[in-house]
């Protein structure tokens, strides 16, 4: 909705709600009023309806009186002559308008009736209106019947006290309708009775409301005051005026109604008109608000279609006429606000682009740049990734105030050898270089054109800094056809190229840890370790002094089901930086214990070695676990070797000692692989509760031909077996160095010369091959 249609309506709303506000109070103020009238009438109602009960009572009263005075009824009566007293009563019945007139003797049994209701001898229901007759005349409203008659009784004396006269004159429709012809009566006038513990109406005036069963229903009490009510969606001040009536009767009450919509009747035709007039009062206003909108929002509709072109870009001034009201003032701050916003956007994208040191694109401007490059040149490009080694020493050396003017330094330094070529500061101590339309040839040039010219040190005061600079080369097509593609691999080039002896290198996917397929391979070592994709394989190790097969390495492998069979430096090391060597250790151990104890079974004595990592050395419940496992696969301790490396070790060796003690501990031999190629000492292995020392197949390898490999293997195996260790060595592969290592004593050997690693079936079969042999 536009401010124009707001501001109309906004208007007309006004206008809408002083008009209802001020017809709703005129509605109130007159609907209280007639009910407080109506509340006043039904007083005085109340009051003229009891008095014109009472006169009828005294009339009537009067009448029968005159009845019982006639001396030929009381004759009658005196001589019982039952015939003559019924045509006297019924001939007085008439003139006072009674429906039944009754003779009770003094035993209080009807004698004789006009109606023919009470049978000669009933006894008459009333007995306490003939307990007060002899006194005054007794009168009381009596319900029975679904009707009420007002019933009169008198006593006759002749001259005693011989028999009571009863006249019954019926209270019903027609005698309410008379009553309230007679006086102010309202309309709506009901006689009601309560019989069987609810209010029911036993007679009605002039009205067509039914006021006892509406009110009935509310509760079994009436209203003695004037009291507001809702009847059948209509509102009327009711009052219940309780009558005199015989103990044997039901309760019977007048029940008056005011009805207030009734009274409300003669404001229709005002409230018509008043009806009529706002109708033409919001049209004029509606007129006139519109008008007054229009005029407002014009210039605002102006300002906002201003507003919109500055969002696309658009800075031109603002299209408003000059006026010189607030509308005028506000288009002349909304055209400096523009001009002010301009100048601020473009400080903002120069910042957000650039770098503050070097003022150079950076990472994200360079990206959107080479990606348009990309996009417009068919060609080879070439990406480099230039890098500082010492960079982030000299930093935290010297400060980042140093850090800033050397990087200012190096951008102002490439941007000779680069030309016209993009350059952009990527990190803090990376630029980047996007050669266009360049042959891989060409790249490899101007990067050691890089090379050199951030070979010479950086000075600054007496300091002489050199950077170690290189160059990482990702080139386009081959390498990606996107600019973060190209960056990415931009960057793992230059993670080669430092600290290599060659100071630049272009991107190889088969060192790339981040390809994808690596990825994909995370995933299904996971599903492999939980399925059937893994398998153990054996290498023989040999027992020199006997000839024996004694001992065996369980070496893992992965049959991937679309690669095929997988070597254990493809997903060992993924194992490790994803999380899950401790689990393939725990399916490792399980599978190696397993084995052992089916050979075990079958009387084969062969001692199993299994790999353990440095991350499992850090786990606790590695002793627990192998303890676990031993037990449920009945194995003794003793046939089961542990083989750690020694870079595993020194990762944490003060963890890894407490685990190291409680599976000696637990009768597991333990053995140091790959000894010889890492940092531990004898003095430090004295501190370990190692059985056996495993020579690195880099001194074993070449003994045929080197005599300081020999020298170094025969000291390694007279020192170890000094010290109480066993020797094994691995990586044998021609018979000289197996008779080398014989002759020096070394325990055991192992390597492709004695047998490749191997399946179970395969194992079983080399060793019972060669007992037979032997």
């Amino acid at each position: 909705m536009t401010f124009r249609s707001r501001l109309a309506l906004f208007l007309v709303a006004i206008l809408i709600v002083v008009q209802a506000l001020t017809a709703g109070l005129v509605y109130g103020v007159t609907r209280r009023a007639l009910i407080d009238e109506g509340r006043r009438q039904l007083d005085v109602a109340s009051g003229a309806f009891a008095r014109q009960l009472d006169d009828l009572s005294a009339r009537v009263a009067s009448s029968v009186q005159v009845l019982s005075l006639d001396f030929a009824l009381r004759s009658a009566i005196a001589q019982r002559d039952r015939d003559t007293v019924l045509s006297a009563l019924r001939n007085h019945g008439r003139r006072v308008g009674a429906t039944q007139m009754l003779l009770v003797g003094l035993d209080g049994r009807v004698e004789a009736d006009t109606a023919g209701r009470f049978a000669e001898g009933a006894a008459f229901p009333y007995a306490d209106l003939v307990a007060r007759a002899p006194q005054q005349p007794a009168a009381a409203v009596v319900a029975a019947n679904g009707r009420a008659n007002w019933m009169v009784v008198v006593p006759v004396f002749a001259p005693d006290l011989v028999g009571y006269i009863a006249a019954a004159i019926p209270v019903d429709d027609a005698l309410l309708a008379k009553l309230q012809a007679q006086s102010a009566l309202p309309k709506e006038v009901e006689l009601a009775a309560r019989e069987g513990g609810r209010w029911h109406a036993i007679a009605r005036g002039t009205g067509n409301s039914a006021l006892t069963p509406a009110i009935a229903a509310r509760g079994d009490t009436l209203p003695r005051s004037p009291e507001l009510a809702t009847l059948d969606g209509r509102e009327y001040v009711v009052q219940a005026v309780p009558l005199d009536h015989s103990r044997s009767s039901p309760a019977v009450a007048a029940v008056l109604g005011y009805s207030v919509d009734a009274a409300l009747q003669p404001y229709r035709a005002v409230a018509i008109a008043w009806a009529g007039l706002l109708g033409f009062g919001l049209v004029v206003g509606l007129i006139g608000a519109w008008l007054i909108a229009r005029g407002v929002s014009r210039p605002v509709e102006r300002l906002a279609a201003s507003a919109r072109r500055i969002e696309a870009g658009d800075y031109a001034p603002v299209d408003a006429p000059a006026r010189d009201d607030e509308i005028g003032a506000l288009a002349a701050a909304f055209d400096s606000m523009t001009q002010a916003i301009r100048e601020r956007e473009a400080h903002i994208v120069h910042q957000a682009t650039h770098d503050p040191v070097t003022g150079l694109a950076n990472r994200s401007a360079a990206e959107a740049s080479i990606q348009r490059a990309l996009d417009d040149v068919d060609g080879d490009a070439a990406l480099l990734m230039v890098g500082l080694e010492r960079a982030p020493a000299i930093v935290k050396t010297l400060g980042h105030g140093v850090g800033d003017r050397l990087m200012h330094e190096v951008g102002q330094r490439l941007s000779g050898p680069a030309g016209a070529a993009l350059i952009a500061r990527v990190t803090d101590s990376q630029f980047a270089v996007f050669l266009p339309n360049t042959s891989p040839r060409d790249a490899h040039n101007c990067a050691l054109r890089l090379i050199d010219v951030l070979s010479d040190p950086y000075r600054e005061a007496e300091l002489r800094l050199d950077l170690a600079p290189a160059v990482g080369i990702a080139l386009s097509p081959l390498h990606g056809r996107d600019a973060a593609t190209l960056l990415r691999r931009a960057d793992v080039a230059l993670i080669a190229a430092l600290g290599a002896d060659e100071p630049v290198a272009i991107y190889d996917a088969a060192t790339d840890p981040h390809r994808p397929e690596r990825l994909s391979l995370m995933g299904d070592l996971q599903r492999a370790l939980g399925g059937d994709a893994l398998a153990l394989h054996f290498q023989p190790k040999l027992h020199l002094a006997s000839g024996r097969i004694d001992g065996a390495e369980g070496l893992v492998r992965w049959s991937h089901p679309e690669r095929g069979p997988l070597a254990p430096d493809v997903f060992v090391g993924l194992a490790e930086e994803t999380g899950n060597i401790r689990r393939l250790t725990r399916w490792v151990l399980d599978a190696g214990i397993a084995q052992a104890s089916r050979w075990q079974s079958a009387g084969r004595a062969v001692r199993v070695a299994l790999n353990v990592s440095a991350r499992d050395l850090e786990d606790a419940e590695l002793p627990r676990r192998i303890a676990t496992l031993l037990a449920t696969h009945h194995l003794a301790a003793d046939r089961v070797v542990l083989e750690i490396t020694e870079s595993a070790l020194m990762r944490d060796p003060e963890a890894a000692l407490p685990v190291l003690h409680r599976l000696a501990d637990q009768g597991i031999a333990l053995s140091i692989d790959d000894f010889g190629v890492g940092q531990s000492s004898f003095a430090y292995l004295r501190r370990l509760p190692v059985r056996e020392l495993k020579i690195d197949r880099a001194f074993v390898a070449p003994l045929a031909h080197s005599r300081e490999d020999r020298m170094i293997v025969k000291s390694i195996v007279e020192l170890a077996h000094a010290l109480g260790y066993h020797v094994t060595a691995e990586g044998v592969e021609d018979p000289a160095a197996l008779d080398y290592l014989a002759g020096i004593g070394c325990d055991h050997a192992q390597g492709f010369l004695i047998a490749r690693p191997m399946a179970v079936s395969a194992f079983d079969a080399f060793v019972a091959a060669r007992e037979v042999s032997s």
